[in-house]
């Protein structure tokens, strides 16, 4: 993946990704992209794992290059996150 495969608005899944337990339930711990800067240095994005009040991380994009497998935009319901599904004992 490259810095021109990366999307404002887009949803892009960990090559490790893990389980975020929240109030609302338990997630997998996919990052939407909410502003890349205009000298392509930084991300801000939004995820399960950021709390309600809290600032949107920011990160450097050789970092969020080295965390993301690849957009999963398509794969996901309209406007929401995708559940974490336990596989233990067929559940």
């Amino acid at each position: 993946m490259k810095i021109e495969d990366l999307k404002v608005g887009r949803v892009y899944r960990a090559k490790r990704p893990r389980v975020v337990h929240t109030l609302g339930g338990s997630y997998i711990n996919d990052r939407q992209i909410l502003y890349i800067s205009p000298f392509e240095e930084t991300i801000q994005y939004d995820s399960p794992k950021v709390g309600f009040g809290s600032r949107y991380p920011v990160i450097s994009v050789e970092k969020f290059l080295k965390w993301a497998a690849k957009d999963i935009t398509d794969d996901l319901p309209p406007a929401e996150w995708e559940e974490y599904k336990r596989c233990k004992n067929g559940k």
